[in-house]
């Protein structure tokens, strides 16, 4: 058994651009209370780097519940939250390594805090726990015929 491609990629742009936008706009809260929204344009809106990150989470989010095996719906938030977290982590960590940071991994363990504080990953957590609810399930094809559906409460 599998998840179907159109729940999992539903399932991964919900938690993805979801999580983005919870991140967004807190810090645009935040912007407006200290007086300024140019750096949140230039951080949020204007970074492509910011979009790719989105894109990859997205992209790696659906791979994820597309070839994994079904999980328990308690399990979902648990694996994808650390692929959501580890995306968040190279891609910060690549980014800061090519604009010549002295230390790219702790410039991204820094953004990963930020994005704790932000709520960006909080979202994402609360966003997998309540998606993982709507993941379809189909039996897979094994050699030449269909498998019958397993039990996976095991």
């Amino acid at each position: 058994m599998t998840v179907t491609w159109r729940t999992a990629l539903s399932y991964a742009l919900a938690v993805a651009v979801g999580a983005w936008l919870v991140g967004a706009g807190v810090d645009l809260a935040w912007s407006v209370a200290a007086g300024g929204l140019g750096a949140w344009f230039s951080l949020w809106v204007a970074d492509p780097l910011v979009h790719a990150l989105t894109a990859v989470t997205a992209f790696a989010l659906t791979l994820a519940r597309r070839i994994d095996s079904p999980l328990p719906t308690w399990r979902v938030p648990l694996v994808d939250g650390s692929l959501y977290l580890l995306v968040l982590l190279v891609g910060n960590g690549l980014a800061a390594w090519r604009t010549g940071a002295e230390s790219p991994v702790d410039d991204a363990f820094v953004m990963a805090s930020f994005a704790l504080l932000g709520l960006q990953l909080p979202a994402a957590w609360v966003l997998s726990a309540w998606r993982a609810h709507h993941l379809r399930l189909v039996v897979g094809r094994s050699g030449g015929g269909w498998s019958a559906a397993r039990d996976t409460r095991r």
